[in-house]
């Protein structure tokens, strides 16, 4: 078994203050720079230390996740600031205004492999072809499916500059797909663009649903080229997914990240059990059901000790 996150850090209070202050013109952007690098080191010691199977950068300069995409990508501009779900937090809507395409640089400006420890396997979370394409204002008016298919070529170009430099893991967060009410032919459009994202990767692939239940895709979601499907089990019961044949390994999102309470090991390790007896996934990871950007800084570090935990209890 395996441990991970999966999606943006909390920024510590240096970040906070530092990048507020260069807002109001008192503080240089090499200053920002600065904090980005050495909070980026210390989450990736910190991951390590805790033996999490794969490390990301924490996204910690990443205000959503789209965001950076408006400079990866050409055809997107920023639009209004937008709720995100039914959290309290906001994002910018991403503006399509001509074809998307990827424009081949910027890379690793949002994906800081060259401040991780050396040695480890990476890990790069992006935005699912469908969630991109639902939550951003198209004004090219294309039909969905075209849309969704020009994201998924533009991240297929960025997921091969990804390997290239090193990522081995690839999770696409998707939380449209149990959040609204979607159909079969939503489903199908999210399967065929992650395969157009994932062509010619070796690396694993994982979509990961959250903000919901996915018992009613489920199903579905076992038929999509991935080796791993990521559940938010504070919102999907266990039950649900007991007559499936999981032919899929799974990562199991029981670190909550929009409660401060920290878990008990004891109670994941329960949990993990009971998984693998009455699911038998191919596989099997463990990770917050979201990103912990929603939590005080101290409060996801504290987390990631409970996963450290957890997975060695669970070995």
């Amino acid at each position: 078994m395996d441990a991970h996150l999966t999606g943006i850090f909390p920024r510590s209070e240096a970040l906070i203050q530092v990048t507020r202050a260069a807002a109001r013109g008192k503080a240089a952007k090499a200053e920002v720079d600065m904090i980005i690098r050495r909070d980026i080191q210390t989450l990736g010691n910190l991951q390590t230390e805790a033996h999490l199977g794969y490390v990301t950068d924490g996204e910690l300069n990443w205000q959503d996740l789209f965001r950076p995409f408006s400079v990866l990508f050409a055809g997107i501009q920023l639009g209004s600031l937008t709720r995100w779900f039914d959290n309290n937090t906001f994002y910018r809507k991403p503006t399509i205004v001509e074809k998307i395409r990827w424009k081949g640089d910027d890379t690793g400006k949002y994906f800081r492999s060259d401040l991780l420890p050396k040695d480890v396997p990476r890990k790069a979370i992006l935005p699912g072809p469908v969630t991109f394409a639902f939550m951003s204002e198209d004004k090219t008016k294309s039909s969905m499916p075209d849309l969704v298919d020009d994201i998924a070529h533009a991240l297929r170009e960025l997921v091969g500059e990804l390997s290239n430099a090193g990522y081995t893991f690839f999770q696409f967060n998707e939380p449209i797909l149990c959040h609204q009410n979607v159909n079969k032919d939503d489903l199908e459009l999210a399967a065929n663009a992650l395969t157009t994202c994932c062509k010619g990767i070796t690396g694993k692939k994982c979509i990961h649903t959250y903000f919901g239940d996915a018992s009613g895709i489920a199903p579905a979601l076992l038929d999509f080229p991935v080796d791993f499907i990521g559940l938010d089990l504070y919102a999907t019961p266990i039950e649900s997914l007991l007559q499936l044949d999981f032919n899929r390994g799974l990562g199991c999102g029981c670190i909550d990240g929009r409660n401060s309470l920290l878990e008990s090991p004891e109670d994941l390790h329960g949990l993990v059990a009971r998984i693998r007896d009455e699911l038998e996934p191919k596989d099997l990871f463990i990770c917050p059901n979201c990103d912990l950007e929603y939590l005080p800084y101290q409060v996801a570090e504290k987390k990631i000790q409970v996963l450290s935990t957890t997975k060695r209890m669970a070995a």
